[in-house]
């Protein structure tokens, strides 16, 4: 067996029916091997001590690799069911923030109505805390429903 590289210091040796005319060797450029050279002498250093692995180890190396690529893309941290999640998340919490915005938009107008208009202030003085002037009389109405409960 040959190897790549060795071939100038083997001699042809003398071939039965041959006169005896021994070949000079031949001098190898990178090109001359590149061109007309096989690959399978120089790769057979490197695979001399190639393990075998049988059929069912096989089997369960690739179901061990699909399960981890399947973890990896469905199940880990960046994987879909999270990624899933995440947007759910997102979108409750922006409607979330869209309500809050919408709150925050009353609560101004309702400042700026409590600073400037005084009747709005008599208004939610009287209906919120029970307010009256000095010379008015305030009457309750008690629905018909509340009087039967009793």
């Amino acid at each position: 067996m040959r190897y790549w590289g060795t071939e100038s210091r083997v001699t042809d040796k003398k071939k039965p029916g041959s006169k005896g005319k021994r070949r000079a060797p031949r001098k190898h450029t990178p090109a001359a091997v590149a061109s007309g050279g096989s690959v399978k002498p120089f790769l057979r250093k490197f695979y001399r001590h190639q393990a075998v692995v049988s059929g069912p180890v096989q089997r369960v190396f690739v179901l061990l690799v699909i399960a981890g690529l399947i973890y990896a893309f469905v199940l880990g941290d960046g994987g879909a069911i999270r990624i899933a999640m995440l947007r759910h998340d997102r979108s409750k919490l922006d409607s979330r923030i869209a309500e809050m915005r919408q709150n925050i938009a009353l609560l101004e107008t309702e400042i700026t109505r409590l600073e400037t208009d005084p009747f709005y202030i008599e208004k939610t003085g009287r209906e919120r805390y029970g307010y009256m002037r000095p010379d008015e009389r305030v009457y309750k109405i008690i629905p018909n429903d509340r009087k039967k409960k009793k």
